[in-house]
Order: C-alpha cells, then sequence, then structure tokens
C-alpha cells in the first residue's frame, strides 16, 4: 500500500479522491492544521489511527518529522483494451515511458498526468522505475488517481493503442514537427524516452509522428519528467480551444 504525508498532500486527497484514502495516520498536539483535517477525515467516515512520539510521527510521515499522512488505496486495475476512445472519455490521452528508470521522475510525472487529465502511464514491464516509495512522495498523491500499466512490450503496446483509435506521438529531439504544431484534441499517446538513451528505435517506429519541444535557449533537452509536464500542459491547453 502506497502512503503519502504532510497536510498539503492530505489536503488535496481530502478535497479530490477520499474515495482513495484507506486511512489517515496522525499524531495528536500537532497543531490546528492538522487536528482540521483530522475532522474532516472523521466526518468523510474514513478509518483514523493516532499515536505519541517519535515513533507515531515516524509512521505517519517519515521525513520532516510530517504529523499526518494517508494510506492510499491503490486506483482500479486497468487493461490497455480500457484505453480506447468512448462516450465517458472521447479523446483518452495517455503517457507511455519507454525505460525511464528513475522513480523520482515517474512519481513526477504521475502528478503531472493527475493534474492534466490523462487518463493512465504505460510502461515497460522490465526496465522501468518501481511505484516505490520514492515515486509515491515525488507523486504527491497521484498514484490514487493515474493507474500505471505495465507491458511485456512497449511498441506492440502502441500498435494495439493505434489499432484502437489512439495518435501515438513520439516526443524526441530531431522530430519533423513541434509538438504545438500536433492536434493533441484527438485520442493521444505521448511517447518519452528516458534520459541520455531517449526512445529504443523500434518504439520510435511503432508511432505515427515523432514531434519535438520547441526549446529556444542555451539548453538543448529538459528532463523527461519536465518534458511529459510541457507535453500534458500544451495538450490541455489545445483541448481548452487554445487559451
Amino acid at each position: 500500500m502506497s502512503r503519502i504525508y504532510g497536510t498539503n498532500a492530505v489536503e488535496e486527497l481530502l478535497d479530490a479522491a477520499p474515495q482513495a484514502i484507506d486511512r489517515i495516520i496522525w499524531t495528536p498536539g500537532s497543531g490546528h492544521a492538522v487536528d482540521a483535517l483530522v475532522a474532516r477525515a472523521r466526518e468523510l467516515g474514513l478509518r483514523l489511527e493516532e499515536g505519541r512520539g517519535p515513533q507515531q510521527r515516524e509512521r505517519a510521515g517519515g521525513r520532516g518529522g510530517a504529523a499526518i499522512g494517508a494510506d492510499l488505496r491503490p486506483p482500479p486495475p486497468l487493461e490497455l483494451e480500457a484505453l480506447r476512445p468512448d462516450d465517458v472519455d472521447p479523446a483518452p490521452l495517455v503517457i507511455a515511458l519507454d525505460q525511464v528508470t528513475d522513480p523520482h521522475n515517474l512519481g513526477a510525472i504521475l502528478r503531472s498526468a493527475a493534474a492534466f487529465g490523462a487518463r493512465a502511464v504505460v510502461v515497460p514491464k522490465d526496465n522501468s522505475a518501481p511505484l516505490n516509495d520514492a515515486a509515491v512522495r515525488a507523486s504527491a498523491g497521484a498514484v490514487a488517481y493515474v493507474p500505471v500499466i505495465r507491458v511485456t512490450n512497449l511498441a506492440r503496446a502502441l500498435r494495439q493503442l493505434r489499432d484502437q483509435g489512439l495518435w501515438t506521438i513520439a516526443a524526441d529531439a530531431g522530430g519533423d514537427a513541434t509538438l504545438w504544431d500536433v492536434d493533441l484534441t484527438a485520442p493521444t499517446a505521448v511517447v518519452l524516452g528516458a534520459e541520455g538513451r531517449g526512445l529504443r528505435p523500434g518504439v520510435k517506429k511503432a508511432c505515427d509522428l515523432v514531434a519535438a519541444l520547441p526549446l529556444t535557449g542555451a539548453v538543448r533537452s529538459l528532463n523527461v519528467s519536465v518534458t511529459a509536464g510541457v507535453a500534458l500542459a500544451e495538450a490541455a491547453r489545445q483541448r481548452r480551444g487554445g487559451r
């Protein structure tokens, strides 16, 4: 089970997805902000566990002596088959990661995916970051909203998504277009590779289009989680009518 900690992360979960919380763990006497969150959790009928002292603080959050934390229920399992346009979501937005092995990057990408309405993150079963404590902390609770789908063969999974009606776009330097030029309002999977190595040739070949970020400054590359955030923000902008 995953755990997030800290007043901001717990408050966001209580606001957006209290059903994703299995229990709240807290240390009494930790101040008004914590007491207010506990009161809200109690009103929502959530399970509460309290205690005192350093050991409880570690159980509640660990780093920084956080006095409140939440154990999360994982999102319902999702299969690739579910990532097809339908009446509920006619234009699903998906992120696919090719051999991104840093848990902090995975967590940050999940956070951006949750913020901008992505349906899922697809990764290979091998040579991919685990969804461990570091990823959960970096996601700030987004693991409760966005499923991670692990597939045996990413190139094959991308071809399946294409067959299901998604436009597969490799975000990679040297593309024939920029992400600004691509229609991201359609059902879309944005595919990102690991820093340094980039996308494997077979994965890139499985995509409909290769598009680059239009970088104009002295730095010619970005961290993969930053690239994902920029791509997701551009998709959200286009889907709001370009505003």
